[in-house]
């Protein structure tokens, strides 16, 4: 199953990425599609957020019968941090862009501005 994972809330979620999202000025870009409302996604990814993707492999029975559930693996997406559009599907789920900063947008802090 994947998650994913922001302060103390992890919640199933779809996600997928794209390297260059034309839709947003060519950043790279993932989209998370999990269950909450729109408000609840508005308030959870913010500029900034710190978040993790969590693939959690399904249990498995070992040699001696003893059932096995392996480590979580994480991949921190913290690099993606620049909120983008919410989408309400209408079935209970939304859809959230984060994104990287773009090159323009690292040399504007950079520069002071």
């Amino acid at each position: 199953m994947t998650y994913v994972k922001i302060q103390d809330k992890q919640m199933e979620a779809a996600i997928s990425g794209k390297l260059r999202d034309s839709e947003w000025g060519n950043r790279e870009s993932k989209a998370i599609t999990c269950a909450m409302t729109y408000q609840e996604a508005l308030e959870l990814f913010t500029e900034d957020t710190a978040w993790s993707i969590l693939y959690q492999a399904d249990s498995d029975t070992d040699e001696n019968g003893e059932v096995v559930t392996p480590e979580p693996v994480v991949y921190d997406n913290s690099d993606y941090c620049v909120p983008g559009p919410i989408t309400d599907n209408r079935d209970g789920t939304v859809t959230v862009k984060m994104g990287k900063a773009t090159a323009a947008e690292l040399l504007a802090v950079l520069m002071g501005g």
